[in-house]
Formats: structure tokens, C-alpha cells, sequence
């Protein structure tokens, strides 16, 4: 930890290749750095010198007055290994090389960079990257990454071989308000490999969630032993590419990476306990669950909807997957009974179909109080204002309705988190949000505003389902040990 700690919480910071030319890296990188807010000190270094950004460049490392913890190298491949002997002979211990142009280009790019790594291994400095985007580490307030991008702090880890990906997954966590605890873009894997990082984060109290972009892998047997340690600590939930013949192509010129079989990854992520996802939007969808909701003890589920047809597709969805959708036990039925329309189908899924919206509350609770139930999912929310939003609203009054429309959804979301902290039980919720005439913009409040109280909203049933079978499927992976 101490030794990882240079890279995620270090008290100063050497930056090579610094630049005032605004249409290089060099300059953008250091400027994410600036404007992030990093609070350790910050040392440019350019053999020309010069400024930017409010600071002086030093001419060279031995200039600068003290040992960084990390170093951020942006410099040209013809230049490494000069700057690695520089580095070592400074004393840092850590490095981003930020560089492309070795491993995934050519052979003499394989070759500097093999002797790159052997010069800091042998004097005792570890490497992210080459062919990285740099990294983010929110609680340091290190922004030391291509785009200019500051993600708040969270509770979600990415380890990702693509730099672009990684940040996709930070910017789609941050547009919901849930952050990052840290943003690790490894490229080549030259040095430091993607179990490193996993066995890292395993005890990180910073990280609750890993979300992880493998292209492939540069030591299998050790990567599967590292993953199923963290997994019985904490979730890890993956994208393997490179599984077909365009794929494995694309990835070992990318990251130099070679892809290996999909059904040895998929047999590796039974045993290891990794939660395999299909596509971006499925990686957040099951960090997200993961993220709000407790673990189910099995794989019962109740479900309720405002609506027939989304009940019929989450049934379909939950038994497909493997999911069990109970028979209703007849104390169930008969609390149900005591307040639902005498046409209610007495069946799971509960279609309130006429019924009151602020019923499918009470409906949640008595599912998820039942012992026949391990999780409850709830198609769409109560909302009282819906008539209201039916009608056209004048421009002066939209920010008083749409705030509204806000609290509302808010606060049917408390409630829901209410009744899973209660039982126990995770509450899993797709809906459409928001009422009709709200403008897109309140779509995003809502996902933040409720997303602040630890909860999503799924925009289909078959995404929900989804989260939760996975979610079954790491407590079954918990149980065995």
C-alpha cells in the first residue's frame, strides 16, 4: 500500500516534458494538474525552461529541490531511456509514462521498451503504462490525465488498458454524481499488470466497486489467483475484448495485448468470481447495483409494477436468466388483497394495473418483508404529479415544476432505499423518468439527486434483471469462498 500510495496520494509531483505550447500534451496534461487542484508540490521540468500556467520550469530533475514521490513523463519515445536513468538516479521510486510509440508499434518499440523497464526494476522504480492516459486519483486531487476531465470523489475504481474507455467509465460515473476513487489507464503494461492494481485496490478503503477494461493478459495464472482474492473482498465487474479475430487484431495493436480464448476468460471468471459485462452501458449499469444495493441471499424475487407488459418483460428477463419468480405465498396475497383492486392478478409479478402509483410502495414492503422473497424488483416509481405535468408548463414556472418533478422522484427513491435498508433485501428499480413535458435536462437532475441517496433507476426491466442475477451470482461466488 505504501509503495502504491506514491502513485494515488503523493506529496509531490515531477512533471518531464512540461510545455507552454497549449496544442501539446504537455501543457494540457500539466493543466489538468493545475486545474484539478493537485495541494502537493508540483515541479515542471523542460531542458529549455521556460513557464506556463504560473509556474517555472526546472531545466533538468537534479535541479529540483527535493525527491518526488511520482513522476509523470511525457516525453518522446527516442528519450526514455535517458529519463528513466534520470529518474533512478533522483531516487523516484514511481512513474506514468504517458509516452505511446513502443510495444504496440514495432519491435524496436518492444525492444526500448523492455530495457526501459529492466532500468527501473533494477533500480527499484515501478511503471504505469507505457501507451497510457495518464491517471486520476479525486481524493489526492490528482488530475494527471489526457483530457480535461475532474471527476468528483467516489466509491468506484476503473482499471482500464484503454485510456478513452477509462475515461468514458469516469465520465458517466461523474455525470451521475457517483465519482471516482480512482482512474488507472495501464496501456502496454509494461511493468506494473492489471492484478496489480486489483490486489491494490483490494485494500483501498477508498474503492468499494472495480470496474475493469481487459484487452488481455500478460501473466494469467497470477492475474486469476490476484481477481479471486479481491473478489471475495469486493466486486469486481469486467469487459474482456479481443474475442474475435477483428478484436484480438485491434488489441495487440493497441496495447500490445494478446487476447487469449473467451471460454478459458469466462470458465477464469466463474472460478475468480469476476462479474463479466457485454458493453459499456452493462459495466455501469452492474456498478451501479453493486454500488446501492446489499448482496441477495439467493435468487427469489418479488416483483411489482405500475404496469402489465414491463411486468411480463421482468418475468420473462428473471426466469431466463435464472432468476426464481416466486409463487406468492397466501399471507402475501391476502395482505395485498387488503388494498389493491379486487381485479389485481393475485400473481408475482403484482401489476398494480389501475391501482393507486403510491401503492406500489406498500406493495415493496410487504415483498421485500417476506420470507419467500430475496429481492424485490419495482417497475416504475409513485409520482403525484403527473397530472400536472400532462399540461403545457409557461417558461416562468418551469424551474418551480421541474424542481418539483425533482424532490418528487427524490423522495420515492428514499423510500424505496427505506424498505432495502429495513429488510435487508436489495431493491432493484426500472422506471421512465421523467412525467411527460419535462425537459431533458431533469432526466439528469433526477439520476443525481437520487444517485446522492445511493440509489439508481434502470431504464428497462431487462437491464434491472440483469443487475440483479449478477448480483445473485457474486453471493453465490461469496458463499463458496
Amino acid at each position: 500500500m505504501t509503495e502504491f500510495n506514491r502513485f494515488f496520494a503523493p506529496r509531490s509531483l515531477a512533471f518531464l516534458g512540461a510545455s507552454s505550447d497549449t496544442d501539446k500534451w504537455g501543457y494540457r496534461i500539466l493543466s489538468n494538474i493545475v486545474h484539478g487542484g493537485f495541494q502537493g508540490k508540483l515541479y515542471p521540468v523542460n531542458p529549455k525552461g521556460g513557464e506556463a500556467l504560473g509556474l517555472r520550469f526546472y531545466k533538468s530533475l537534479e535541479e529540483v529541490p527535493e525527491v518526488p514521490d511520482l513522476v509523470i513523463i511525457v516525453v518522446p519515445p527516442i528519450a526514455m531511456v535517458d529519463t528513466i536513468k534520470g529518474c533512478i538516479s533522483k531516487g523516484i521510486k514511481a512513474g506514468v509514462v504517458v509516452t505511446a510509440g513502443f510495444a504496440e508499434v514495432s519491435e524496436n518499440g518492444a525492444a526500448v521498451q523492455a530495457e526501459m523497464v529492466a532500468l527501473a526494476r533494477k533500480g527499484g522504480m515501478r511503471l504505469i503504462g507505457p501507451n497510457c492516459f495518464g491517471i486520476l486519483s479525486p481524493s489526492a486531487r490528482l488530475y494527471a490525465q489526457m483530457p480535461p476531465i475532474f471527476p468528483p470523489d467516489g466509491r468506484i475504481a476503473v482499471v482500464s488498458q484503454s485510456g478513452n474507455v477509462g475515461l468514458t467509465i469516469a465520465r458517466r460515473a461523474m455525470a451521475l454524481d457517483f465519482g471516482c476513487s480512482r482512474m488507472i489507464s495501464i496501456g502496454n503494461e509494461a511493468d506494473l499488470h492489471a492484478e496489480d492494481f486489483l490486489e491494490y485496490l483490494a485494500g483501498d478503503d477508498k474503492t468499494s466497486v472495480i470496474l475493469a477494461y481487459i484487452e488481455g493478459f500478460k501473466d494469467g495464472r497470477r492475474f486469476f489467483q490476484v481477481a479471486r482474492d479481491t473478489s471475495l473482498k469486493k466486486p469486481i465487474v469486467m469487459i474482456k475484448v479481443g474475442e474475435t479475430e477483428a478484436g484480438a487484431a485491434a488489441a495487440r495493436s493497441h496495447t500490445a495485448a494478446l487476447s487469449g480464448s473467451s471460454e478459458v476468460f469466462g470458465g477464469i471468471s466463474r472460478q475468480a468470481g469476476i462479474i463479466r459485462a457485454n458493453n459499456l452501458q452493462e459495466l455501469m449499469n452492474l456498478g451501479y447495483g453493486f454500488l446501492c444495493h446489499p448482496i441477495p441471499k439467493g435468487r427469489r424475487v418479488g416483483i411489482a409494477t405500475l404496469g402489465g407488459g414491463w411486468g411480463v418483460l421482468a418475468a420473462d428477463a428473471c426466469a431466463r436468466l435464472g432468476l426464481d419468480v416466486v409463487k406468492l405465498p397466501r399471507d402475501v396475497i391476502k395482505e395485498l388483497d387488503s388494498f389493491l383492486p379486487a381485479w389485481w392478478s393475485r400473481n408475482n409479478p403484482v401489476d398494480l394495473v389501475a391501482g393507486s402509483a403510491d401503492d406500489i410502495l406498500r406493495v415493496v414492503d410487504i415483498l421485500a418483508k417476506s420470507d419467500a422473497t430475496d429481492s424485490v424488483l419495482t417497475l416504475g416509481v409513485p409520482f403525484p404529479h403527473m397530472a400536472r405535468m400532462a399540461l403545457p408548463v409557461k417558461e416562468e414556472e418551469k424551474k418551480q415544476v421541474f424542481q418539483s418533478v425533482v424532490e418528487a422522484y427524490t423522495k420515492s427513491f428514499e423510500q424505496m432505499k427505506a424498505i432495502s435498508d429495513k429488510y435487508g433485501k436489495p431493491v432493484i428499480v426500472a422506471a421512465e423518468l421523467p412525467a411527460p413535458r419535462a425537459e431533458r435536462s431533469v432526466d439528469q437532475d433526477i439520476m443525481r439527486s437520487i444517485a446522492r441517496q445511493n440509489m439508481v433507476c434502470y431504464g428497462m426491466p431487462d437491464e434491472a434483471a440483469k443487475v440483479l442475477n449478477s448480483m445473485a451470482m457474486y453471493g453465490e461466488f461469496l458463499k463458496r469462498g
